[in-house]
Formats: C-alpha cells, sequence, structure tokens
C-alpha cells in the first residue's frame, strides 16, 4: 500500500508575515512604551533639578538681602560711631579750647609792661591770634613784642598801630605753640617733682648706708 501524501494547501506564507508583522508590531510598541517611559523619567529628573536650583537660588537671594539689611546697619552703626567721635573730640576741643583761653590770658596778663592794656584777643583761626590793645609809648609796645617770644607764643607780627591822643592802639597777630602740653605740666609739676625724688632716692640711701657704715668699723 502506498503512503499518503499530505499537501498543505493553506496560505502558510500569508500566516508567516502576519505573525512577523505582528512581532514587529508589538516590538515597536515596547520601544515606544520604553522611550515614553525614559522621556517621562528625565522630565521629572530635569523638574526636580529645576526645582532644587530655583530653590537654592530664592534661599541664596534671602541670604543676600539678609546681608545687604547687616551691612546696612553695620554702615548706619559706623556712621553713628563716627559721628559720636566727631562730636567727643568737639567736647575736648572746647574744654582744651577753655582751658587754653585762660592760660594765654594769664600769660599776656603776665607779660604785658606796665602802661600796656590789652583790648581784645581775636581768634582767626586755631592757631593764630590778633591782640588789640594801647599802650602809652612806642618803648612798651616794643618790650611787650620782644616778651612774647617763648614757650606759648611764636614771633609776633605787627599789623597796625596809630596814635590816638596822648596813646597808641596797636594789633599784633601771633601764632599760638602746643598749649596742651603746657597746660599739663603746669597742672601736674608734683609728678615731675615726685619722678625726680624717686630717681634720686637710690643716692641718699647709698650715701646715708655708707656713712652708717663707716662708725661701725672705726668701732670695731
Amino acid at each position: 500500500m502506498l503512503p499518503l501524501l499530505k499537501i498543505n494547501l493553506l496560505p502558510y506564507r500569508e500566516a508567516l508575515l502576519a505573525k512577523k508583522k505582528k512581532e514587529f508590531q508589538t516590538v515597536i510598541l515596547g520601544a515606544i512604551l520604553i522611550g515614553l517611559g525614559l522621556a517621562c523619567l528625565g522630565y521629572f529628573y530635569t523638574d526636580n533639578l529645576i526645582r532644587s536650583h530655583e530653590q537654592r537660588i530664592i534661599q541664596l537671594q534671602n541670604g543676600i538681602a539678609k546681608l545687604d539689611e547687616e551691612i546696612a546697619q553695620i554702615t548706619k552703626l559706623k556712621e553713628e560711631r563716627q559721628n559720636f567721635i566727631e562730636r567727643q573730640q568737639k567736647v575736648e576741643e572746647l574744654s582744651n579750647r577753655r582751658f587754653e583761653a585762660a592760660h594765654i590770658i594769664d600769660t599776656l596778663n603776665i607779660l604785658a609792661p606796665m602802661g600796656l592794656y590789652i583790648t581784645s584777643i581775636e581768634a582767626q583761626n586755631p592757631n593764630t591770634y590778633i591782640i588789640n590793645g594801647r599802650a602809652y609809648s612806642d618803648s612798651r609796645t616794643a618790650a611787650f613784642m620782644s616778651a612774647l617770644p617763648g614757650r606759648l607764643f611764636g614771633t609776633p607780627e605787627l599789623l597796625n598801630i596809630r596814635r590816638i591822643n596822648n596813646a597808641q592802639e596797636f594789633s599784633i597777630k601771633v601764632y599760638i605753640n602746643n598749649v596742651e602740653d603746657q597746660i599739663e605740666e603746669e597742672t601736674n609739676p608734683n609728678q615731675s617733682n615726685t619722678a625726680e625724688s624717686t630717681t634720686q632716692d637710690p643716692n641718699t640711701d647709698s650715701q646715708q648706708n655708707s656713712h652708717n657704715a663707716t662708725p661701725s668699723a672705726a668701732s670695731n
């Protein structure tokens, strides 16, 4: 008996193409889904980075604003400190000027000879004064100008002199030396004396010890 032959009359080629087409569509769909997933992950990642950077920028801006406020406060404190120092210097200057004026008047009272009177003292600047006065002769004015140069006053300059009746009026410009040191020396003369006495005490003690030692040696 002869074997039977099997003949496939179905369209297998179309079925194979349809299968491959379906597999291709599945692969493309999977690739599309994977791409969409990666795109979503990238979007969320970049979005988180942008938000974190924005928050950091906001924090930096807040910190800069706070530093600006502190800098403004520091600048204000510096200005107040400078104003306080200037006021303190003005007060010290006024106090020194008060003692200086008294010292100048006392010195002029001592230097003015008999027959010469000082009528006014005008300050042109902190170191220059105009002395106006009246004298009965030229010799008294000359003697007064020659007595002015010293520790307090510099070389005087005669600005104006005119005779009125039996007297003459004069104007003299003088320059003031450093008065503060002189006032301190005059107000604290005891400190220098005590310093000199303390420096001289060791010599006197050694001399006393030597005098005391000689009798004892002679007695032995």
